[in-house]
């Protein structure tokens, strides 16, 4: 980074639910960073042009104000079809309604703290900040042109269960970790009370680097390159090489309750075995056979026959 935070560009999506409370405050105190450019999207068809704008600007870090959907479309395009010479740093700042992306590697704190944090960094570069390196999952649904990008995707009680929080916790005003804990907690009640709107299972055959890895009724799906995912799960305990992290449990698996809660604090108990249901595989490619919905960083993409989910390449993540 150049002195005086010079090539700082930010891109904010005021439609974003933390940005909906208090956007002309925090434009405001993002405009005082010195030399940084700011744009102030509508729609994510206004991101190519903002690219090209920072690549010819020099910037080098990448800032983005809003949530995973915004990340996930502003890295989406980065990646694709790139205007900079050499990908930038990107900083992600928490201002969506799950932040579930930001909680690994953006800055942390509420979003007036994290942009407060930001600008007292880009005035002083000198001040410590991490740097994280991820990759994105890049998603191709059947024969669609474009693909499609994020960090998090589920599949199973993970889509039903999103669409519990859209309807009764989001709509309340709850937002971040705690509102996605309670989801999850949700969740795992109505699959423990065989609740059709939790259990109802996805069918579907999976392949592992080319490699048939068999067919199952998942009852929860989940597929990552985060460290960290919401509250603090780190749900995926497979071993070997490979960026994309994948958790497959499979309905009626055994003893679910007790070994889904060690599962998610990242201490999968002894029952989480491939013949008591419970997988868990490290890859560079996922193939999916499925009919059915995907969850994608909180966007549902529908599924008529296959998905094909890569790793991108490499972003480094500044974290001051």
């Amino acid at each position: 980074m150049r002195d005086g935070g010079a090539g700082i560009g930010i891109i904010s999506n005021p439609a974003s639910g933390h940005n909906r409370d208090h956007f002309p405050a925090l434009r405001r105190e993002l405009e005082r960073c010195p030399g940084a450019l700011h744009r102030v999207t509508g729609s994510p068809g206004d991101v190519p042009a903002v690219l090209e704008e920072f690549a010819g600007a020099g910037v080098e870090l990448l800032v983005i104000n809003g949530g995973d959907g915004t990340a996930a479309a502003v890295l989406g395009q980065l990646l694709e079809r790139s205007p900079f010479a050499r990908l930038p740093l990107v900083t992600l700042l928490p201002a969506g309604t799950a932040n579930m992306n930001a909680g690994d590697v953006g800055v942390r704190g509420s979003l007036r703290r994290a942009v407060s944090r930001f600008r007292r960094w880009a005035e002083d570069p000198s001040r410590p900040a991490e740097r994280l390196q991820r990759r994105l999952l890049r998603v191709s649904i059947d024969d669609e042109p474009a693909a499609h990008y994020g960090m998090f995707l589920g599949a199973g009680a993970v889509v039903h269960g999103t669409e519990y929080a859209h309807r009764e916790i989001h709509a309340r005003g709850l937002r971040d970790d705690f509102s996605l804990f309670l989801g999850t907690l949700r969740t795992a009640w109505g699959v423990v009370r065989g609740e059709e709107a939790f259990t109802r299972p996805t069918r579907l055959g999976l392949t592992l680097d080319g490699r048939a890895a068999g067919e199952a009724d998942a009852l929860i799906l989940a597929v990552s390159t985060l460290e960290r995912l919401a509250f603090g799960m780190r749900p995926f305990w497979g071993r070997g090489p490979g960026p994309l992290r994948l958790t497959l449990i499979e309905q009626h698996a055994a003893r679910f309750l007790p070994t889904f809660l060690s599962i998610i604090a990242g201490r999968p108990s002894r029952r989480a075995r491939a013949d008591a249901g419970y997988h868990s595989h490290n890859a560079q490619q996922l193939e999916l056979a499925l009919a059915g919905d995907l969850n994608l960083d909180g966007e549902l993409l529908t599924v008529r026959r296959c998905a094909l989910i890569e790793a991108s390449a490499a972003l480094v993540f500044l974290r001051p």
